[in-house]
């Protein structure tokens, strides 16, 4: 049933890691750290940061479209792969969610890493510019995650998509919206999800793990703070819910389609994913977990400098060509 690929852990990062810290360092940028800015602050250090990571575009057929969002517009943003459906017939979708805590990042940090799924999965990539907390807070961005595939389901076809293949994927609390959509849809009368792409998920509120434990200090990039803190701007008062709509690895994933799910070995988020994998094996779950050693959170934003980064995108890219591309 499960499909587990779990390397020998020696909790040291690619040396490449290294030497891209080395580097923003050097240009004068840090990743943003929320609770030590405003969060204004925070946030366009967040997108700065995020230019030095995605380089120049990669090539791609980009366009937007707006749709209406549980309490207002809702923008999505379409990336074809280049030269994809010259022959007119209609593109798989991928509808993807990007991370940040549900507090930072837009679809503009995540800009290289939506090409790259569009490229080498062979389908569009629809990204979802979801309201951030804690202007917004649960479930109002679970209601944008619906109202995107509703789009896709029926409008799609209007724009080269096929409403029969659809995919939803995402990064740590995109892909907690991710697991979410994908629960919604096994009971939402339409089209079934075909695949799901989880990228070192956010996906309940559990902080005495022994990945919290070994990484929670933050010597890797994500703290165990920082993530006690995201969890309350997302849910409000003490940052906890036994909702499973909040926190899906506490839901039934009976029903769910296959899945695809990427653990940073290096993450104090790690064992959300290798509880997620257990949760699916037990509901019997076609899926695949795939630990990356030697990587930290976040490292499918490092691609452009990150040889094994990008080589592990390529794979969850590959796995959702599989699934969708038929």
């Amino acid at each position: 049933m499960p499909d587990t690929v779990l390397p020998f852990q020696r909790h040291l990062p690619d040396p490449e890691i290294v030497d891209l810290g080395a580097l923003a360092a050097r240009a004068g940028l840090v990743p943003a750290d929320p609770l030590r800015q405003p969060l204004a602050e925070a946030r366009d250090a967040a997108e700065r940061y995020h230019v030095f990571l995605n380089g120049p575009a990669l090539p791609a057929d980009v366009r937007e479209v707006v749709t209406d969002g549980p309490a207002g517009p809702l923008r999505l943003r379409l990336i074809r792969p280049p030269g994809a459906s010259e022959d007119g017939r209609p593109l798989p979708v991928l509808i993807y969610f990007h991370g940040g805590g549900f507090v930072v990042n837009s679809i503009d940090t995540h800009d290289r890493l939506l090409r790259l799924l569009a490229r080498h999965s062979g389908a569009a990539v629809c990204a979802v510019a979801y309201s951030l907390a804690p202007e917004r807070r649960f479930p109002h961005q679970r209601g944008e995650a619906l109202a995107a595939l509703r789009w896709v389901v029926r409008h799609g076809a209007g724009h080269g998509l096929d409403p029969e293949r659809i995919a939803v994927g995402g990064d740590s609390a995109g892909a907690n919206l991710a697991l979410g959509l994908a629960l919604d849809a096994r009971d939402e009368p339409g089209p079934p999800l075909s695949f799901a792409m989880l990228l070192y998920g956010m996906f309940a509120h559990d902080f005495d793990t022994e990945s919290h434990r070994l990484f929670g200090d933050g010597r890797f990039g994500l703290t165990t703070e920082r993530m006690r803190w995201y969890w309350r701007q997302y849910l409000g008062h003490g940052g906890i819910s036994r909702d499973p709509a909040a926190a899906p690895l506490l839901a039934d994933l009976r029903g769910l389609p296959a899945l695809h799910i990427a653990a940073a070995g290096l993450d104090c988020l790690r064992d959300d994913s290798l509880r997620l994998a257990q949760r699916l094996e037990q509901a019997r779950i076609p899926h695949r977990l795939v630990l990356h050693e030697t990587l930290p959170h976040s490292f499918a934003s490092m691609t452009r400098h990150v040889r094994k980064a990008e080589e592990a995108v390529i794979l969850a890219a590959d796995s959702v060509r599989r699934a969708l591309c038929r």
